[in-house]
């Protein structure tokens, strides 16, 4: 009889655990109250020196001709320097192989994707050293998992997508780039994301979204959408309006490593934007080289500007003071 009281109030335990997390799942709207990567970030500024909310884009020059990337063949479409891996990753477009290499571009591997991640994979962007953002023009980003099972396996797959809007207005003009940006002084973790945009096709509009990454999918759910009324995307600034006449698109973005500011790049008009990341105000510019068609860009393990081209060209920005150094 004791015995049978014992597992009588087990049962009804275990049952109430299940019904409270049955009914949370079914909300979706699950929040972590606490997540490894944002708290990890806010050591980016640590991990990347000489380079912070003051620091202008008006300060660098490019100190080398561009060089090739091994590898990548073409259609190099976004970069990001993982300040935690020690690694830059780059990706394709077409295909969804994410190319991986060292602080001075030896080439090291590269990653096939698995699952339902669209092959028009256009932007990446480091998190915390066990996962990247990436974005496609399918309007979906997709948090993925790094590491070094996954570099020997030569694969990875979403183990979170975000569906951020329904099809592009002018087809091939979806989501281009994704940029995280790490906590400091009390600010959450955020990504941002941006619409290409296009000067030549009415139709296609830059636009620029962030949203919560902690959130969670439903119930019986791997996405979170964008048709969610609980989810937090939300347009800080509108960009198309901004920029009208200063860019004619969006093809790449990252955050200075406090995330005190956004560089915004520019294929089309070959420019490279700072601005406030709340109010879209430009604070910077930088006019890059007119023969190349730049795709993506990030900022390097000494602060240095780092950009990649289709035709699978590198190109390093230098600070003018750390060059007389």
């Amino acid at each position: 009889m004791k015995t049978t009281s014992i597992n009588s109030r087990t049962k009804g335990i275990l049952f109430t655990l299940f019904a409270v997390i049955l009914v949370t799942a079914c909300s979706g709207t699950l929040q972590k109250n606490t997540d490894d990567s944002a708290i990890k970030a806010v050591s980016v500024k640590q991990l990347i020196p000489h380079f912070d909310g003051q620091t202008r884009l008006s300060e660098f020059y490019p100190s080398a001709p561009p060089r090739r990337l091994a590898n990548v063949g073409t259609n190099a479409s976004g970069i990001t320097w993982d300040p935690y891996l020690k690694q830059y990753f780059v990706i394709r477009n077409g295909t969804g192989h994410l190319f991986r290499y060292d602080r001075d571009f030896n080439y090291l591997g590269n990653m096939k994707k698995l699952g339902k991640i669209n092959n028009d994979t256009e932007g990446v962007s480091y998190i915390d050293g066990k996962h990247l953002w990436i974005v496609t023009e399918a309007n979906t980003a997709h948090k993925i998992e790094v590491n070094q099972e996954q570099f020997k396996r030569g694969y990875y797959q979403a183990v979170k997508s975000f569906r951020l809007d329904g099809r592009p207005a002018k087809k091939n003009k979806g989501l281009e780039s994704i940029a995280w940006r790490p906590i400091q002084d009390g600010r959450k973790a955020q990504v941002y994301a941006a619409h290409e945009g296009s000067k030549r096709y009415k139709k296609a509009k830059m636009k620029v979204v962030r949203f919560n990454p902690l959130t969670e999918p439903g119930f019986m759910s791997d996405e979170v959408s964008y048709t969610d009324e609980k989810f937090e995307l939300v347009e800080p600034f509108n960009a198309e309006q901004l920029y009208q006449g200063i860019i004619g698109d969006i093809a790449g973005m990252t955050f200075d490593p406090t995330g005190e500011t956004l560089l915004i790049l520019s294929q089309e008009s070959r420019k490279l934007l700072q601005v406030d990341p709340e109010t879209g105000k430009i604070l910077s510019q930088l006019k890059l080289s007119r023969k190349i068609a730049y795709e993506g860009v990030t900022i390097g393990p000494n602060g240095e500007l780092v950009l990649v081209a289709e035709k699978d060209w590198v190109h390093v920005y230098q600070q003018k003071d750390r060059a007389k150094r």
